[in-house]
């Protein structure tokens, strides 16, 4: 039978208040009196009833996290540092996952507030006026990272377009005059929120600009895949590769190399966000590394430090920097 709070005051011979000093550990209590209640609680098994306590307290300690993509090791590598974060301050966390499915996320994000979380972190593949509006009339702390909504929802991640810039910089640097641009999410631009790849998009388009002796090309259709190879194969001088994920360099350095094609030798490939199975490939992937570890730990304190009503910045940047490996 499950031990209440009145039943364990009972038991110690002391009021309740006394009783949630000593479970919480706040002052106002002897240290002999704390370690008699909690030795007591223990042996009872004794486990705070935290619907009740949301009742009288007006929250709940739980937060919700909407991803669209946890195949993709960025946001699993986030998800663990945002969890870490949530816990260490007291935070249950609910998990869903979106799978880019914009009328899902919606679905999930009601289900979350049907849930009575005390705030939202997104990643989310929704856009526009509607999706807007249905946050704020959620009435909870929302922050996104990934993909932005507007610049009234508070925001966690890189600068996506000068990360980008400066990795056609290094590979410029290397003496490349070609370059292939893959970023396949592109090809979703207007249906949904693809924010990151547009801002990547627009640094690599722009690091372009300034150097008119740089041949560049974007492949962004869904057999992208044979498409960078129908370019390496008709190009007669050694082209990079850059890949708006490492996800994509992944698969166009397995692709290429199954066709005989050497990386670096032939081909230069570079990726972007240092996801942690770099370590296990081979050529060494250069890439671009953000700290993702570091995003979701942020992203968890800020939204914690708005449900206790705290200002945060509309916009955090976490700093990136060039991981030069083998690939190029």
């Amino acid at each position: 039978m499950k031990v209440t709070s009145k039943q364990l005051a009972e038991l110690c011979g002391v009021t309740r208040g006394t009783v949630d000093r000593a479970l919480n550990n706040r002052p106002g209590i002897s240290q002999e009196t704390r370690e008699k209640i909690l030795k007591v609680a223990a042996e009872h098994g004794y486990r705070p009833d935290f619907l009740a306590q949301s009742l009288v307290k007006g929250h709940t300690k739980t937060l919700g996290v909407v991803l669209f993509d946890i195949h993709n090791r960025i946001f699993s590598q986030l998800f663990i540092s945002f969890e870490a974060e949530a816990r260490r301050q007291g935070y249950f966390i609910y998990l869903v996952l979106s799978s880019k499915d914009q009328e899902l996320e919606t679905e999930y994000i009601h289900s979350l507030l049907d849930r009575k979380v005390d705030g939202i972190a997104l990643s989310p593949i929704s856009m526009g006026a509607n999706f807007e509006a249905l946050l704020a009339k959620s009435r909870v702390p929302i922050i996104t990272f990934g993909n932005r909504v507007s610049s009234k929802i508070p925001y966690v991640w890189i600068d996506d377009k000068n990360a980008i810039k400066d990795a056609v910089h290094h590979i410029a640097g290397k003496g490349y005059r070609r370059i292939i641009y893959v970023s396949p999410p592109l090809r979703f631009k207007g249906k949904s929120n693809i924010y990151v790849p547009e801002q990547r998009y627009k640094g690599f388009v722009e690091a372009c600009s300034v150097m008119p002796e740089l041949w560049h090309t974007v492949v962004s259709d869904s057999d992208y895949l044979a498409s960078v190879l129908r370019l390496v194969q008709q190009s007669q001088e050694k082209l990079a590769i850059l890949c708006s994920s490492d996800i994509y360099a992944l698969d166009v350095l397995r692709y290429l190399e199954s066709h005989g094609i050497r990386v670096p030798e032939q081909v230069g490939i570079m990726g972007c966000d240092n996801i942690d199975i770099l370590n296990y490939v081979t050529p060494h992937l250069t890439t671009i590394d953000f700290q993702v570890d570091e995003i979701g730990r942020r992203s968890a304190a800020m939204l914690i430090d708005r449900i206790k009503g705290e200002s945060i910045p509309s916009r955090t940047h976490v700093p990136y920097s060039i991981i030069d490996r083998d690939s190029l």
